[in-house]
C-alpha cells in the first residue's frame, strides 16, 4: 500500500474509533446528568481556583524530573527554561496522537542548547515514568481499598498492574538503553551526541518524584468535589487516597488509549465510576467534566 494512503487510512481509523468511543461516553454522561438541575448547582469559585492551582503544582515533580534527565544526559538547563517548556507543552497533548506535546517541548528547550533528539528522548522517558508511577500508585491504593463499582471483570489493581507493564517495561535500564542506542546510532550524522545510560537510581528517583505529583493531583480532584458535590467528603486519608488513585488510574488509562487526545472522555468516564462512592452520580460526573475544563484553563493561563 502507498505510504501516503496507509497514513491517511490509520488516521481515518483512529478518528472513527475516537468518535465511536466519545459517542458512548457522551451517552453515559447524558444518563448521569439527566435529572440534575444544573441551574441549581452551587459552584464554589474558591475551590475551583484551588483545584486548578493544585493541578499546576502537581505537575512540578514531573518538570523537575525532566530537567534532571537533561543533567544526567549532559545538557543542564535552568529551572526556568525547563518549567516553561514543560508547562507550555502540556497544551500539545490535546492534539490527536499525543506527539505535539513532545514537539512543543523540544522546540522550546532547543534554544538553551539541548539537541532535539535529546529532548525528545528525555520527554518520552519522563512521560512514561509518570504513567508507570501512576499505575503503581493506583494499584497499591486499590489493593488496600477498592473503589466504587466499575462493572469490570478484573479488579482495578489487576488493571493497574497491566498499565504498569505497558508503561514500565520500556523504562527498564536494559530496555531503554538498548532503544536509545539504536535511535542515536541513526541520527549521529545529524546531531552528534552520546547519551550516558540510564540506571535504576534515576528510574527510582523519577518514580518517587512523579508519585508525589499524583498525590497532589489527587488533592486537585478532591478540591473539585468540594466545589461541586453537596455534602462532599471531608479531607481524610481515605478520601484523598481514593481521589489520588482515581485520577492516576483514569489518566494512565486515557494515555494508553492513543486515539483520544489527552484521554478526553475516557478519563472523565473512569473518574465518574471510580469516585461513585463519594457522592451522587450526576454531581460526580459534573465534577469530572469541570475538572477537565479547570485544568485546561489553568494550562492556558500559565
Amino acid at each position: 500500500m502507498n505510504p501516503v494512503w496507509k497514513r491517511w487510512l490509520i488516521r481515518g481509523v483512529n478518528l472513527v474509533l475516537a468518535l465511536v468511543v466519545l459517542f458512548f461516553i457522551g451517552w453515559h454522561f447524558q444518563r448521569d446528568l439527566n435529572g440534575l438541575d444544573l441551574s441549581k448547582m452551587k459552584l464554589h469559585p474558591a475551590w475551583l481556583v484551588a483545584s486548578a492551582g493544585l493541578y499546576l503544582l502537581g505537575l512540578l515533580p514531573n518538570a523537575w524530573f525532566w530537567r534532571h534527565l537533561f543533567e544526567k544526559f549532559g545538557y543542564p538547563v535552568s529551572l526556568y527554561a525547563a518549567l516553561r517548556a514543560h508547562y507550555i507543552g502540556q497544551l500539545g497533548k490535546y492534539v490527536p496522537g499525543k506527539a505535539v506535546a513532545v514537539v512543543v517541548r523540544a522546540g522550546l528547550i532547543h534554544p538553551y542548547g539541548v539537541p532535539y533528539g535529546v529532548s525528545i528522548i528525555a520527554t518520552f522517558y519522563e512521560v512514561l515514568t509518570g504513567m508507570a508511577s501512576g499505575g503503581i500508585v493506583a494499584a497499591v491504593i486499590y489493593v488496600i481499598e477498592p473503589p466504587g463499582d466499575l462493572d469490570l471483570r478484573l479488579h482495578p489493581a489487576a488493571i493497574g498492574a497491566v498499565l504498569i507493564g505497558l508503561c514500565g517495561i520500556p523504562l527498564l535500564p536494559g530496555v531503554f538503553n538498548f532503544i536509545v542506542a539504536k535511535l542515536t546510532a541513526k541520527i549521529q550524522a545529524i546531531e552528534l551526541y552520546r547519551l550516558p545510560p540510564i540506571g535504576f537510581g534515576t528510574l527510582t528517583a523519577g518514580l518517587l518524584g512523579t508519585g508525589v505529583g499524583w498525590w497532589v493531583q489527587g488533592l486537585s480532584m478532591w478540591a473539585m468535589l468540594q466545589a461541586v458535590v453537596p455534602d462532599a467528603p471531608a479531607l481524610s486519608l481515605s478520601s484523598w487516597a481514593q481521589c489520588t488513585a482515581a485520577i492516576a488510574f483514569a489518566t494512565v488509562a486515557g494515555f494508553v488509549v492513543v486515539f483520544l487526545p489527552s484521554g478526553i472522555g475516557m478519563r472523565e468516564l473512569l473518574l465518574s465510576k471510580l469516585l461513585s462512592s463519594l457522592g451522587p452520580a450526576g454531581y460526580i460526573s459534573a465534577a469530572a467534566i469541570l475538572l477537565r475544563l479547570a485544568w485546561i484553563v489553568a494550562e492556558a493561563l500559565f
